[in-house]
């Protein structure tokens, strides 16, 4: 027998939407709810109706801009596109974010005072987050925090916090489609490099005689895998030299930090290594083969043909690590407008 509640029983909630492919598009959709929360308690503490004649109708354009925005934020998030045209041109990224900027920027202007006064921590470092120190909108968001502190908020105030906000937002954006473009690079770069390792392979075995990696010593004639030349040389130099090139590439990585954008740009660099592995492995024996490396020019077995095959693909890293260090700028430049600790607290 069941004993009735003194308290209403709240409905239901709704059934939970199947999960989406990518942690970003979550990570938009609980933004997005979150935001709508605030919109729904702003409108009821607030309603258009009790506001002063001329501001109502603004209020409830606010309101219907804050849940269009988030509607199309969420629509466009929950949608199954496909990964690689998604993650290639970023455009479904842009719009996602750009719409939750938005609906944030609109919350700022229809919320009260006392809210963007809340928020103010918040939007200081958001600010310095993503402007330069010597930009305007980073010095008059740090003009009114510092007034803030004497006086509540007037509405001059807050639109000097909305446009500082609506900048730091683009600035951020920016900084997402420079690290897409930048791993863009890297994957075409990548791409390219694989198919001539792979046209190189296919060469070898159709011409095995004009594209040796053979070597005379005084003993007869030494190739990687016998005493005469096969199809399957270059592939197998290409192996060992891609095979050297992820171990070396994986340890070169450790430096390389993480990145909290939607774009895997480690991922693309550790991609990169392999290919151009593969590829100085068997120039490198072709240099060694013609004499370049002096003293190094006759090897005497397979085995040391294999061994040098090892060295010259883990020595892309000579190469590749240059693209490892302007690849950390490019992440380190999202978010780091703010400069050291020290000077952002002196800021």
């Amino acid at each position: 027998m069941s004993v009735p509640s003194a308290f209403p029983q709240p409905p239901l909630p709704p059934p939970l939407a199947p999960p989406t492919n990518r942690a970003w598009r979550e990570q938009a959709i609980t933004v997005a709810a979150q935001l709508r929360t605030l919109a729904e308690w702003v409108s009821l503490i607030d309603p258009p109706s009790g506001a002063p004649p001329g501001q109502g109708g603004a209020k409830a354009a606010l309101d219907q801009a804050i849940i269009w925005h988030l509607t199309e934020a969420t629509t466009v998030a929950e949608q199954k596109s496909p990964a690689i045209q998604t993650s290639f041109n970023g455009a479904v990224v842009e719009r996602v974010l750009s719409q939750l900027d938005a609906a944030h920027v609109a919350l700022l202007l229809r919320a009260p005072l006392g809210y963007v006064q809340s928020q103010l921590p918040g939007i200081q470092a958001h600010a310095r987050r993503h402007l330069s120190r010597g930009d305007p909108h980073r010095s008059a968001v740090e003009k009114v925090v510092s007034a803030s502190a004497a006086a509540p908020l007037d509405e001059a105030a807050r639109m000097t916090l909305v446009a500082a906000f609506r900048a730091s937002c683009l600035e951020s954006r920016e900084e997402f489609s420079r690290v897409r473009s930048f791993r863009n690079v890297l994957i075409m770069g990548a791409l390219v490099l694989t198919v001539l390792a792979c046209a190189l392979a296919v060469a070898g075995s159709i011409r095995p005689d004009e594209l040796r990696l053979c070597f005379e010593p005084s003993a007869g004639t030494v190739c990687p895998t016998g005493s005469r030349p096969r199809p399957w040389d270059i592939f197998f130099i290409e192996s060992f030299g891609l095979i050297a090139a992820a171990v070396s590439g994986a340890a070169s990585l450790r430096h390389v930090r993480g990145t909290s954008t939607p774009f895997g740009l480690p991922l693309a660099l550790a991609i990169l290594k392999l290919p151009a592995g593969a590829l100085t492995a068997v120039l490198g024996l072709q240099l060694m083969r013609g004499g370049f490396v002096p003293g190094l020019s006759d090897l005497d077995n397979p085995a040391q043909i294999v061994a040098w095959a090892i060295t010259f693909g883990a020595a892309q890293q000579l190469f590749t690590g240059l693209v490892d260090r302007q690849a950390q700028t490019v992440l380190d430049d999202v978010g780091g407008k703010g400069g050291s600790p020290a000077a952002t607290n002196g800021q």
